[in-house]
């Protein structure tokens, strides 16, 4: 039976959690030229969504009202858009779906990728949002290069432990903190020193480092 609605979570107006609103006849999109529909089976939540939510991103994220949250994501690939060569219904995929909170997101191929056949969905959903603001910080804006050191704090966080592992990727010498019951996990992502922050000042004990990755803020970027 083919319906052209659909269940989704969706925003009348900005504000607090108790603007999300659970509907059952939500307008399922259709993929236009170059477009995936991607039947959604984990929708990843990270702190992007409830800042948008919230409307304190209203000059960077133009939304209009009402919006369906969300943007990472994993799913099967429901059907494609003309010119779409790179996926085909019943593909596995995960990354970027615009308006995720929902039975089916539509993306551009270009912000999706094949799943690997070792890795679940529930798993594949998390990555996006981590990985992402990691190869931003490191390489977009940090321009890392083999060869360098980088400082990366938070290392065992959604973005942090991403950032260790491109980090090393890249050839750099990474030196992460974490706290106590983190620090061999960072280490096993493979980075080179890691500093436990609840006993040591990272300060006293690192210079000459060429990038920073800091996501926690405050007093953390102060000290950086």
């Amino acid at each position: 039976m083919h319906t052209s609605k659909m269940k989704a979570i969706q925003i009348h107006q900005y504000g607090g959690p108790d603007t999300l609103q659970f509907e059952q006849e939500v307008h399922k999109p259709q993929p236009a030229a170059g477009e995936v529909l991607v039947r959604i089976q984990y929708a990843g939540a990270i702190p992007l969504d409830w800042k948008i939510r919230n409307g304190w991103l209203q000059d960077v994220f133009v939304k209009e009202l009402p919006y369906t949250p969300g943007t990472a994501m994993s799913g099967i690939v429901e059907s494609v858009g003309e010119g779409v060569d790179t996926f085909k219904p019943g593909d596995r995929v995960f990354g970027n779906v615009n308006g995720s909170y929902a039975e089916y997101g539509m993306a551009p191929a270009t912000d999706l990728v094949h799943m690997p056949d070792n890795l679940s969905f529930e798993d594949a959903a998390t990555i996006k949002g981590g990985a992402e603001a990691a190869w931003k910080a490191l390489f977009t804006e940090g321009e890392l290069e083999a060869g360098q050191t980088v400082l990366i704090h938070a290392a065992a966080g959604g973005v942090g432990q991403f950032a260790v592992q491109l980090a090393k990727w890249k050839g750099a010498h990474v030196i992460a903190t974490a706290s106590g019951a983190n620090v061999d996990f960072v280490a096993s992502l493979g980075a080179d020193q890691v500093i436990d922050y609840k006993t040591a000042l990272f300060e006293d004990l690192v210079s000459n480092v060429d990038l920073v990755v800091e996501s926690v803020g405050g007093e953390i970027e102060d000290r950086s």
